[in-house]
């Protein structure tokens, strides 16, 4: 994998800058309609949908140019596979959330009880270390949960645990690399994104999400080589 290619492919298409100002405008536009509700889900569906394109784009060639914004009513639909997707599977992070909150209120209203003082001490530590073990575990999985969604273009395909599991366990190394290259940019992109009063934070934010597109079309071209006609093509 060309981990540097990655980093550096946006700023090499003749018409970065215009594709970055829409992706950005889009995050502030979903920003904006927080209130309602649909607005920020229509708005992440269309950049999940785009990555998941550049994914495709990426995986027939890594040399590739950044996709159009075009077919939005496909970029809108694929997005919306992903996110549900990814918001099934933090289900259960959502579940170990429960019991924590629950004892917490159930402290705050009963201070004088030792006991619940104590399970609230308890829950939080214990179910905090099973939260933060699944949300590694799931950051570990998401390349492969997103390429084989992607790839395969079946919403049930986000939850092949074996082709999932397979890919994750073949491609270990690599995961591990994106991961810490992503989250130095990310870190990298924050600041840059805060220096640029804080509205820079949504178009620094989207060339996260192409660097991301881009490492996962690299990984899915190993995990799902092209076949005749593909490569033909």
């Amino acid at each position: 994998m060309d981990y540097g290619k990655s980093i550096s492919f946006v700023f090499q298409d003749d018409h970065w800058i215009k594709t970055i100002l829409i992706g950005g405008l889009i995050i502030l536009a979903g920003l904006f309609f927080f209130w309602t509700i649909i607005g920020p889900f229509v708005a992440f569906a269309m950049l999940a949908g785009y990555m998941m394109q550049l994914i495709r784009a990426v995986r027939l060639d890594p040399e590739t140019e950044l996709p159009a914004w075009e077919n939005w009513s496909d970029l809108l639909t694929d997005g919306t596979k992903l996110l549900v997707v990814q918001f099934i599977w933090q289900i259960p992070w959502f579940v170990m959330l429960t019991p924590i909150l629950f004892f917490s209120i159930l402290s705050g209203i009963y201070p004088e009880s030792d006991a619940l003082v104590i399970a609230s001490g308890l829950s939080t530590i214990g179910f905090g270390c099973f939260m933060f073990l699944y949300m590694l575990f799931y950051m570990f999985l998401h390349p492969a949960i997103t390429i084989n969604l992607t790839i395969r273009r079946e919403f049930l395909s986000g939850f092949d645990f074996g082709a999932i599991f397979r890919l994750t366990k073949a491609h270990l190394a690599d995961v591990f690399i994106i991961l810490l290259i992503l989250y130095g940019i990310q870190y990298i992109a924050n600041l840059v994104g805060l220096l640029m009063l804080i509205v820079g934070l949504a178009f620094t934010s989207f060339w996260v999400m192409l660097v991301r597109g881009h490492l996962y079309g690299q990984l899915a071209r190993l995990a799902f080589p092209l076949d005749a006609d593909e490569a033909a093509a």
